[in-house]
């Protein structure tokens, strides 16, 4: 567990100010007088949570027992109000005033000079409930999809590849923690998509449609389903849409709500999730964060991540956009070491200024690869599709890419699927702090994951490799193709042309030798299937 967190009094409070009730996290000494037991798994995690862990190999442990209901019942009688538990760090986030939070802190079950503040708090507004609709029915699917707009942003990571191998997210449940999702329920681009469940952690209800449209248009990039328009790179997952993010303020209570958040994925089930909030600085100056806190172990967001990575799920998170700001590095929990951080880069897979930058104040790479953040095509609450800039937009497209991969080959645990993101990275074998292991590709991730004994690989994909290469290329055909004439052409991000020929796939695959300046380049393979792209980096 997390060491012992010391109250702080970050701020000089009026007496006014000071009765009125605050955000804390308190720890308890322990987990004893529980009813619950690590046999009786089933009392508080589903099923899905219990396969996730048994397919990962991650035993049950103390710390997925719930909190004891008797320590709780003893925050309750000071008066405070438990809001949330945490299993994770054996505590509980509770809003108390002043005197309620003396008593809290005298509690023999409480550790000494536990609670730490985390922001003012007003009494929670209870929120309208949403419309009776939930799961969404799912249109069907196609084997050949017309992503309009949003081309370049899949193809650019292979994604499209990957759907037409059968991989759109069916049967993974994806967890999207932002600051609400207004139109989600009425929007177009949303209208096939299968939402499992809602809450928002902020004011305790299940609305999450506000005035907020930073989560509709993350989540568009994810889970739309328009053709010609703008479909998402995991079209058929399934949702857990959660508001952590609290639009009136900016405070470590939203540390809190996130933490609360990840805890429930977990009990539910949840395989990836995918969050494009984060945190340095705050409404109060002394909350601040400092670069040095950029550890992987300090701030209570990051701790959180790196325990939702543990218990088998996959955190993906954005980078942040302060890249040419004076804080200039990636925002908590960015900097957490089993979190896959997403930077940004443009349609011609060129760096943007505004991302994010690492490395960690430990000397780690961050971010761990990029994806196109800037003029990434998304949906509006209204249905309205636009293009947006940010790092919050990069992130859900590798989401998908890591939710797709993940159903492709189940065997792997998630830290295997960190692995094979960054390893396919066209920075693999040179990371730097703009980008990390640079853009990754669904086909090389294929590619690299045959060399596991024993795992199957099901996509029909075209593969190039390797890359970056030093000027040597090879593409290795799906069978379907054995016999078949295909055209390479190769351009460059402009639309220049440097190659083109003619040749009959075969089961071996084809050596192309070129003499090329550095860069990126774009190689179209056009057969009898259709007409694919891949990004390829010569060094």
């Amino acid at each position: 567990m997390a060491r012992l967190l010391v109250f702080l009094s970050l701020l000089l409070f009026s007496a006014d100010l000071w009765a009125q009730a605050q955000v804390h996290i308190v720890f308890f000494r322990d987990k004893r007088n529980s009813p619950f037991s690590l046999n009786r798994p089933q009392e508080f995690l589903t099923q899905r949570a219990i396969e996730r862990r048994q397919r990962q190999n991650i035993p049950l442990t103390g710390r997925d027992l719930p909190v004891s209901p008797a320590y709780l019942d003893s925050i309750r009688k000071t008066g405070a109000r438990v809001l949330y538990p945490t299993r994770w760090f054996n505590g509980a986030i509770i809003s108390a005033t002043a005197a309620q939070m003396t008593a809290v802190n005298r509690l023999s079950v409480v550790q000494s000079n536990a609670g730490q503040r985390l922001s003012r708090i007003e009494e929670q507004q209870q929120g309208s409930e949403l419309p009776d609709f939930i799961r969404t029915a799912r249109t069907e699917a196609t084997e050949n999809f017309n992503y309009g707009l949003s081309d370049r942003q899949v193809s650019m990571l292979g994604v499209d590849a990957m759907h037409r191998a059968g991989f759109r997210g069916e049967e993974m449940h994806i967890a999207v923690l932002d600051c609400g999702f207004q139109g989600f329920n009425s929007a177009l681009p949303f209208r096939s998509m299968t939402v499992l469940g809602t809450f928002n952690f902020v004011d305790g209800t299940t609305n999450v449609i506000n005035s907020c449209t930073h989560g509709t248009r993350v989540l568009s990039a994810l889970a739309a389903f328009q053709e010609g328009s703008l479909i998402g790179t995991a079209p058929r997952a399934a949702y857990y849409l959660f508001q952590t993010e609290d639009n009136a303020t900016e405070t470590r209570a939203e540390e809190a709500w996130w933490l609360a958040a990840a805890e429930r994925a977990d009990s539910l089930g949840v395989d990836v999730i995918s969050t494009s909030v984060g945190y340095y600085a705050f409404d109060d100056p002394a909350q601040n964060y400092t670069i040095n806190d950029l550890n992987g172990r300090t701030a209570l967001i990051t701790r959180a991540a790196n325990a939702a990575a543990s218990v088998g799920m996959l955190v993906i998170k954005s980078a942040g956009n302060q890249g040419n700001r004076a804080w200039g590095r990636v925002t908590f929990p960015g900097d957490a070491d089993s979190v896959l951080t997403v930077g940004s880069v443009n349609t011609n897979g060129v760096y943007s200024s505004f991302s994010s930058r690492g490395p960690t104040a430990d000397g780690r790479v961050k971010p761990d690869v990029a994806a196109i953040g800037e003029g990434t095509i998304v949906s509006l609450p209204s249905g309205t599709i636009t293009g947006d800039v940010g790092t919050s937009f990069s992130t859900p497209l590798v989401a998908g890419l890591a939710a797709g991969f993940w159903q492709a080959n189940r065997r792997l645990t998630n830290m295997q699927v960190i692995d094979f993101i960054r390893r396919s990275g066209t920075r693999a074998r040179n990371p730097n702090d703009s980008i990390g292991y640079g853009i990754p590709n669904f086909e090389r991730m294929q590619l690299l994951v045959t060399s596991l004994p024993g795992q199957v690989v099901k996509s029909a994909a075209i593969v190039v490799y390797p890359n970056p290469s030093n000027g040597e290329i090879r593409v290795s055909f799906p069978e379907s193709l054995h016999g078949k004439p295909v055209t390479l052409l190769l351009t460059d991000t402009s639309g220049r042309q440097y190659m083109e020929t003619t040749t009959t796939a075969a089961k071996e695959p084809t050596v192309l030798r070129l003499s090329i300046a550095k860069g990126f380049y774009l190689l179209q393979i056009v057969s009898s299937e259709g007409r694919r792209v891949a990004s390829v980096v010569f060094d």
